[in-house]
């Protein structure tokens, strides 16, 4: 039987053991992988929300003081992306629909403040980047809340700002914002920015339009409510929108800031009418709006300090709640993620009666695939830099942080997993992309050269903390060497060697090639290649041949012999690419799907499991219609669904929860064979892992997990976990993209 390709072993070996205490610093939020991937595309989420939803039964994702990104920590609340305009189109991008937005008159026009500070903004930019995010995304609307910021006339304190000219009036303002309006009369909801009248006395009758349906204001910006200095309603906007406002704004802690949007957001969720508007947001003289949005370091003793949970963490777990399906309205936030965002916007796929939406899946944003590759990176870098030699850690989280694997957890970097960390890199393919893929391709060579058997050998798995340890010897975990895992090493080398053109990929994907041949080719029935070696003493000095043979590891060694008939142009290596693929042909059944491989005497085909990969792995390798009917097979046999993830599972034995890398394998296909309804099945499928990448058990909102819960059983031994995968990861990056990790 075939060993899967990652192997749970918990294997005495030896640990260092860093310990770092890594202390806070303040200083301005800057932006990195702070995006939002979701299941439905967050650019255009509302197009699944039915038309004749009225705004107010809607859970709607906004952002307080929407553009303070400069100031200091006690002025900002917003991640900075450059400048306000990127800020405010990456926020528009992620699912965000509320805004909020405060001005200053200067010379006749509105400048973007927060108090007395300038925000290197004015209000035209914040027109033009929601123009340009509606004429993309026509389904949309934008929430905007306009308040006038500045008042008086003189500087109360250093943090108030003043208008130019001073003692700027109701009416000047009202005037300013008609301007505005009458010159963008396109993009604006007619009914939110009708002028109030005058009337007797320096009043004014309103004209605030009621609560509108969303096919009314798809594709516009409607304006909600137009306020003074003191808070005070212009008249403007819509009517009663800030009736159900809860907006605790200076609370004595964390805690009963908590409680209070709680509270709120509770109420939202019983009521049948009436807009809700929650600010989850807050600051005091004595704490940060980032340290009430994400948490804040408390002493409880001369030496110790404990980390308080923030708002937005305790807001995530509210939001992750068994019961989401009641609408909260408005939620205006700090620092808000995808960990809020997304599920915010997944309450909207509940919405009850002739208004519940049919959402279609789309492809992943930009800004998934942005987090997954940076999940990768982060993880290949945390031992190195640059060219430094450094291996990725396979998983992370979840089950493999338990003690017993050591202080560090789970620490094994499996060879197969580390190619398709070079595959995605490459995939994308910036500069940036390839000089880690070089560097981990370096790294494999390195551990290839410096084997205690030095003939072209690749461990199945290695230790990357360290990974040279300090006789220079790479740090093995696995010591088997499997034939599969050869002809994946020998891919990534072979894969460097035709993006880098370095002739030190070409010899290791050559030694690779010549171990293979000498090793595991095998005479017996329809030939092919044997498992390989498997180590029996956990020390390299025991190594029993294998004398079985899997479909997988001649999927694999037909698609490496085949690279490398191309780049080499040698025949011989095409005819023994053509004598692995012979073999996986004897492989396939009447009904077009394929067996795990033989028995140990070579020609008696192994029934015992029919996994996934090799389905998938067969059509992907060769382009053959021959195996399209096992694509299908996979998706009716192994159909999975767990938590409100579909996929497929590891094999037939346990279809009881999704197997998320397995599930990219069959994305992969469906894009590659492209028969009709293909493309729609693969979009379907990434929604789903993209959608695991923020809410499925132990994410980090960058990375895939494993298995969609604990305890999902391959039917070979071996067990997947929901911990994070360098190895899904890699696989989502690679189908998302249109990839295929078998061809050049």
């Amino acid at each position: 039987m075939a060993p899967p390709k990652s192997r749970f072993l918990r294997a005495a070996r030896a640990a260092l053991v860093l310990a770092v205490l890594a202390a806070p610093v303040a200083g301005t939020h800057t932006a990195s992988a702070e995006t939002v991937p979701t299941a439905v595309n967050p650019q255009n989420w509302m197009s699944g929300v039915g038309g004749e939803t009225p705004l107010s039964a809607m859970t709607i994702p906004g952002t307080h003081e929407t553009l303070a990104i400069h100031g200091g920590m006690f002025v900002q609340t917003q991640y900075d992306y450059g400048d306000s305009g990127a800020t405010l189109g990456h926020q528009l991008d992620s699912g965000i629909r509320a805004i909020d937005i405060r001005v200053r008159v200067v010379d006749g026009g509105f400048t973007i403040h927060h108090g007395a500070y300038y925000q290197n903004a004015v209000f035209d930019d914040v027109l033009g980047q929601a123009r340009n995010f509606l004429a993309a995304h026509s389904s949309e609307t934008v929430l905007l809340r306009l308040h006038s910021e500045c008042g008086g006339d003189t500087l109360a304190s250093p943090t108030s700002c003043v208008d130019q000219p001073w003692k700027a009036t109701q009416a000047e303002r009202m005037a300013i914002l008609d301007r505005y309006v009458e010159q963008n009369k396109d993009l604006f909801y007619d009914k939110s920015v009708v002028k109030p009248t005058p009337a007797e006395g320096g009043l004014y009758y309103y004209h605030q339009a009621e609560m509108p349906k969303l096919s009314e204001v798809r594709g516009k910006i409607v304006l909600t409510n137009f306020e003074g200095p003191g808070g005070g309603d212009y008249g403007y906007g819509i009517k009663d929108y800030k009736s159900h406002l809860g907006d605790l704004d200076q609370p004595a802690s964390i805690e009963q800031k908590w409680d209070a949007v709680r509270t709120h957001l509770d109420e939202a969720a019983l009521s049948s009418s009436g807009m809700y508007v929650t600010y989850t947001s807050a600051s005091t003289a004595a704490h940060t709006p980032d340290g009430f949005a994400n948490g804040e370091y408390r002493m409880i003793g001369p030496r110790e300090r404990v980390k308080i949970e923030g708002v937005n963490s305790k807001l995530g777990s509210y939001l992750g709640s068994p019961d989401v399906t009641k609408h909260l309205g408005v939620v205006m936030m700090d620092f808000p993620t995808a960990s809020v965002i997304d599920p915010l916007i997944t309450r909207n796929l509940f919405l009850a009666g002739p208004n519940k939406p049919v959402f279609l899946a789309t492809p992943p944003s930009r800004y998934s695939l942005e987090n997954a590759y940076s999940y990768l990176a982060g993880d290949l870098d945390r031992y190195g830099s640059g060219s430094d030699l450094r291996m990725p850690q396979s998983y992370r989280g979840g089950y493999f942080d338990d003690p017993s694997f050591g202080p560090d957890g789970f620490q094994a970097s499996f060879t197969y997993d580390n190619a398709l960390v070079v595959a995605a890199f490459l995939q994308r393919g910036n500069s940036d992309d390839v000089g880690r893929a070089t560097a981990l391709g370096d790294s494999l060579l390195y551990a290839q050269a410096h084997d205690i058997v030095p003939d072209g050998r690749l461990r199945a798995s290695y230790e990357p903390n360290p990974f040279v340890t300090a006789s220079g010897a790479p740090y093995v975990g696995g010591f088997s060497v499997y034939t599969g895992n050869m002809a994946w090493a020998g891919m990534t080398f072979t894969r460097l060697y035709h993006a880098t053109g370095q002739q030190r990929f070409l010899d290791g994907a050559l030694k690779a090639a010549n171990w293979i041949q000498s090793n595991a080719a095998d005479s017996r029935g329809a030939g092919g290649y044997t498992g390989g070696l498997r180590n029996t003493d956990e020390t390299g000095a025991e190594m029993i041949p294998i004398s079985w043979k899997a479909t997988e590891h001649n999927i694999d060694t037909g698609a490496f012999f085949k690279m490398l008939a191309q780049v080499t142009g040698d025949g011989a290596w095409k005819a023994r690419s053509d004598n692995a693929f012979a073999f996986v042909r004897t492989m396939q059944a009447a009904n077009g799907h394929l067996w795990t491989g033989t028995g140990l005497d070579g020609v008696t085909i192994n029934e015992d499991v029919e996994p996934e990969d090799v389905q998938t792995w067969s059509y992907l390798a060769t382009k053959d219609p021959a195996y399209a009917p096992a694509v299908d097979w996979a998706a009716g046999r192994m159909a999975a669904t767990d938590g409100g993830f579909t996929g497929v599972s590891f094999s037939g034995v346990d279809t009881s929860k999704v197997w998320f890398e397995g599930t990219a394998h069959l994305a992969a296909a469906y894009r590659a064979r492209n028969a009709p309804g293909d493309a729609e099945k693969a979009t379907t499928l990434l929604a789903s892992i993209a959608a695991a990448q923020t809410n499925a058990p132990n994410n980090d909102g960058r990375g895939i997990v494993a298995a969609s819960s604990d305890g999902l059983q391959t039917g070979e031994g071996d067990i997947y976990y929901a911990a994070l995968h360098t190895g899904a990861t890699a696989w989502y990056l690679i189908a998302a993209q249109g990839g295929n990790p078998f061809v050049l």
